[in-house]
């Protein structure tokens, strides 16, 4: 009777985490912005002789269970006006296992990084915007993740390109 009680807890187990791992490996997040989604950091590159904004990188960075890496695919939607950014880095890192990640969110997912230096022309519509939507995807996925700046992060990005 034990041996039946054990190999029915395992399998129960078995099951259990099996449905735990399908049901965490699918994006069912919703954000109403690009930061509420995930890590962002905007920096305008500043030419140390004339001190003037000369360029501008965003870095992406999210967390999720899954483990589909980023497609090499970036939109910006400048106010109505969609530029598709060629210049861009993608690096995937595996999820980590350790308890001390699991306080910061990062235990058991997998990282996505996508680095993303701008044209000079994007800048000057980036610094008089109104509305600014980021759109990027996952292989394998349907649709793309296309979210909006929050007004907070839209004028970070304009102080940032405020010399230019």
């Amino acid at each position: 009777m034990r041996k039946k009680t054990t190999i029915l807890v395992f399998f129960i187990s078995a099951i259990a985490f099996y449905c735990s791992y399908t049901v965490f490996s699918y994006d069912n997040r919703t954000a109403n912005n690009l930061s509420a989604y995930c890590n962002i950091d905007f920096r305008g590159v500043v030419d140390p002789k004339t001190t003037h904004v000369t360029g501008a990188t965003l870095s992406v960075v999210d967390f999720r269970y899954d483990s589909r890496p980023m497609e090499k695919n970036f939109i910006i939607d400048v106010d109505g006006k969609t530029y598709k950014i060629d210049n861009i880095e993608i690096s995937a890192q595996p999820p980590t296992y350790s308890l001390k990640d699991f306080s910061i969110g990062k235990c058991f997912k997998h990282t996505n990084t996508l680095f993303v230096t701008f044209p000079p022309q994007i800048l000057k519509e980036i610094s008089q915007a109104d509305t600014v939507k980021v759109s990027f995807n996952y292989l394998g996925s349907d649709s793309a993740i296309e979210l909006p700046l929050s007004t907070v992060d839209l004028q970070y990005w304009k102080n940032q390109l405020s010399s230019l």
